[in-house]
């Protein structure tokens, strides 16, 4: 507990320093600095304090990857409902695409400049496509993706899925993780049996009598946990770093980068100040969420504790927030392509920067 609140501290911390930065191009006339609050609620007040009257605000709009947990998008709709971008100097609106393809072609065309995409799907084929985007940020710094097992099977190693039956949705990402990591662990994937399950999440499907289902921890880890459920849930980068993939991305489409590289700095800067607020805030942010998000509206229990382990997670061990690591990138993408998980090669060491980190 001491951990999580130190770790809030920390965040509410970096979202006062922030307000200086974003409050460089909105306000000249505003303080150069502002001080480190020990509270959102200070904070809050340090926001207030700059004025976005010296210059027009710059339009921008995000669109959503609806495939995205919407946990996730916590800290994006608290930027938004918190004035963080206003306060920055954006006019920012919020879109969200019919599928996570959609999404990645409105950046691309810059009918909108910013979105949100995983490594593994939608931008991994985005980089093969060769379309003109690049991500800025990471909004989870660790994947979470990994296997549920019944807690009474006792499985508690990959290679103890011999002779099991593993959901896995009947996709090809978590099939090649699956084999990836038993075959690490020292056992034969060809006596690991998949389907493809159901639709209703990896909660529903252990209850239903599934041994095994393939899910991620921040949402059907938690799901188990808020149903009284117990199960063990096995990480994939645990047992094969090279699948640390980052769950989400924040992409940004290049002409607006090259255009506007200030305005993306403080797209930026808000959107740090938003997941600030949705770590040291976790149950007003899942109301938010529920209020935007149709897929989880009555789900708050879920939502919150979601959002409570998530805290932690969106910096992590990193340097600092949104950091990418080139190295763990082109890791991750040429065990992606040794799988030939894409219609091309993944041209590696491309699609990222953190130059608009701040």
């Amino acid at each position: 507990m001491n951990c999580k609140r130190t770790a809030a501290a920390c965040l509410v911390m970096a979202l006062s320093l922030s307000l200086s930065a974003c409050g460089q191009q909105t306000a000249s006339n505003a303080s150069s600095a502002v001080s480190s609050a020990a509270s959102s609620k200070a904070a809050s007040s340090a926001v207030s304090s700059i004025s976005s009257a010296a210059k027009p605000l710059v339009k921008a709009a995000l669109a959503l990857d609806p495939d995205t947990a919407a946990p996730l998008l916590g800290g994006l709709y608290a930027a938004d409902a918190q004035g963080y971008f206003a306060k920055c100097g954006l006019d920012v609106t919020f879109k969200t695409a019919g599928s996570s393809a959609q999404a990645a072609e409105l950046a691309a065309s810059n009918t909108v400049q910013f979105t949100t995409a995983g490594q593994s799907t939608t931008f991994a084929q985005t980089l093969c496509d060769g379309k003109p985007l690049t991500a800025v940020a990471a909004l989870l710094q660790h994947s979470d993706a990994g296997v549920l097992t019944q807690s009474a099977k006792n499985i508690n190693r990959p290679k103890l899925l011999e002779g099991i039956t593993c959901q896995t949705g009947g996709k090809p990402l978590p099939e090649a993780k699956l084999s990836t990591v038993v075959t690490a662990d020292g056992g034969k994937i060809n006596l690991v049996k998949t389907e493809v399950g159901t639709d209703n999440g990896a909660a529903a499907a252990l209850k239903a009598g599934a041994t095994a289902v393939c899910g991620s921890y921040s949402w059907d880890g938690i799901t188990c946990r808020e149903s009284n459920l117990t199960a063990n849930f096995l990480f994939f980068r645990d047992v094969s770093p090279e699948l640390d993939d980052y769950p989400l991305l924040l992409v940004a489409n290049n002409t607006f980068l090259n255009k506007q590289p200030q305005a993306a700095k403080d797209f930026l800067t808000a959107v740090k100040m938003g997941y600030s607020y949705a770590a040291a805030h976790p149950e007003s942010t899942a109301k938010l969420v529920c209020a935007k998000a149709a897929s989880v509206q009555g789900q708050q229990a879920i939502v919150q504790r979601s959002l409570t382990w998530l805290a932690g997670k969106y910096t992590d061990d990193a340097a600092r927030w949104g950091l990418l690591d080139a190295q763990r990138w082109n890791r991750f993408y040429s065990w992606m392509n040794q799988n030939k998980l894409t219609t091309k090669s993944i041209p590696l060491g491309t699609g990222i920067s953190n130059s608009y980190l701040q």
